[in-house]
């Protein structure tokens, strides 16, 4: 292989057709984590245990779809390529999936239903992250393959999470407007459809402008399992993941327990009601603040990793997000600029978080080319997805577990207990799990300097 297989220089035109397809799996993604929950505890009458068991179901069964889509992805030859396929065919069962998961049957008594809707959220959860998964591994494992420039791939993968995040702030702000138009339910089958519908335009235009590498077509097959085994041989990705997993824990538990703390820790003042739209809850606002501050740091986290390296650059951002969700044990009623500033700290963490650890895999990928002779992004991203996803899983349950077992009752004003226990899960517990991810984080070494040693040896220097 010689040098002239080397790909930099991508047009702008490009990163964006790329990066457009991250608006679905951002604003599906969001709603599911944030809203999910609370919509069928508070909305259908499930109970919030039965959801949290249903939620760590449905992401251990991604345990088992992650690596053999991956596998599947990496293995793929058509004249399209490798990804493209995925990605487009997922667009479209994706849309429907999501919109019957948010339009549940109507029962008389849901504490008679029980088992049955249940077995409906149930059902239907595994059936999105299934069809999810079926697009977004192949398609996060595009991004590690468009360009081989250690700076540029910051640069795709900024644009793509900028995308991500314009996608975000329409997760918080339709769901709010459609609640308070049509009611709770009705306005979150409307979000479903709408938002379902985006998802697969922006999919089919991302997997239809995208054009992949020929050369990384045809290598020779592994096992999705034992592909999954060799990953955890390489040390670089070893160290990585583990910092990244603890990050993702940390950084689910607020997702979780965002609106909760909004409707029963700040709650909503008397001239919030009087001078706000009603369209505009507490909770709305609060997502929307993150998630602006997150876009506003991309450029600078971009040049940052310029300066400061890769590494150090997302320590930073660790250390960041362990103060601010250090300083949440003080919230209470009424303290709605307090939080308001912790937002901006911890959106500003969030950035930096969706932009520079996929970076980071991909330069371990072309590590993991010298060692194996493959190019196996989709394995790697198969890993990151699920650890993403088990992450918030395991938050879930824990937390709506926690929540039930002290005594937590919808809809109705919370015991001291309660409250201490919602404080104390969304600060002191980050903290500590993104103060671990700072020092797991120290362990793992591989520079750009590094990346250049690699590609020399495969031809892409």
């Amino acid at each position: 292989m010689d040098s002239s297989n080397r790909v930099a220089g991508l047009s702008g035109g490009f990163i964006l057709g790329y990066g457009i397809g991250n608006f679905a799996f951002a604003f599906l993604g969001l709603v599911v984590v944030v809203n999910l929950q609370f919509f069928y505890t508070d909305y259908v009458g499930l109970g919030a245990g039965l959801v949290a068991w249903s939620l760590l179901f449905a992401r251990m069964f991604d345990a088992v779809t992650d690596p053999l889509i991956g596998w599947v992805s990496d293995h793929t030859n058509t004249r399209i390529g490798r990804r493209r396929p995925w990605i487009i065919g997922a667009s479209i069962p994706l849309a429907f999936a999501f919109y019957f998961l948010f339009t549940p049957p109507v029962v008389a008594d849901p504490t008679q239903s029980q088992g049955y809707l249940l077995f409906y959220m149930l059902t239907l959860y595994i059936l999105v992250y299934f069809v999810w998964t079926i697009g977004a591994v192949p398609y996060l494992s595009l991004g590690a393959e468009l360009t081989d420039d250690y700076h540029e791939r910051v640069k795709v993968i900024a644009v793509r999470e900028m995308c991500a995040l314009t996608g975000l702030l329409m997760a918080t702000v339709l769901p709010a407007y459609l609640i308070y138009q049509f009611g709770g339910r009705e306005g979150y089958s409307l979000m479903g459809g709408i938002l379902g519908a985006g998802a697969a335009l922006f999919l089919l235009t991302s997997g239809l402008v995208c054009r992949e590498r020929v050369e990384f077509r045809g290598r020779e097959s592994m096992s999705p399992y034992v592909g999954w085994i060799t990953t955890f041989r390489n040390d670089h990705f070893r160290r990585l993941l583990v910092a990244f997993f603890c990050s993702a824990v940390a950084g689910a538990i607020p997702a979780t327990l965002v609106i909760y703390m909004s409707v029963y820790i700040i709650g909503t003042p008397v001239w919030w009601t009087e001078s706000i739209p009603g369209w505009m809850p507490t909770w709305s606002y609060y997502l929307l603040l993150y998630f602006m501050s997150g876009i506003c740091s991309l450029p600078f986290w971009n040049r940052a990793a310029v300066w400061w390296g890769k590494r150090n650059t997302w320590a930073i951002a660790i250390a960041m997000a362990t103060i601010a969700s250090a300083a949440c044990w003080w919230l209470h009623e009424g303290s709605i600029l307090y939080f308001s500033i912790l937002l901006v700290c911890g959106g500003i963490s969030f950035g930096n978080y969706l932009t520079l650890p996929p970076s980071m895999v991909a330069d371990i990928i072309d590590y993991d080319e010298v060692t194996t002779g493959r190019r196996r992004e989709g394995a790697y991203f198969a890993i990151w997805a699920f650890v993403t996803k088990l992450g918030a899983a395991v938050t879930g349950f824990v937390a709506l577990q926690v929540l039930e077992h002290v005594g937590y009752v919808p809809g109705v004003a919370q015991t001291e207990t309660v409250k201490t226990w919602m404080l104390w899960m969304y600060s002191w517990f980050p903290a500590l799990l993104y103060l671990l991810s700072f020092i797991t984080l120290f362990r793992f070494n591989f520079s750009a300097e590094d990346l250049n040693v690699i590609q020399v040896k495969i031809g892409r220097a």
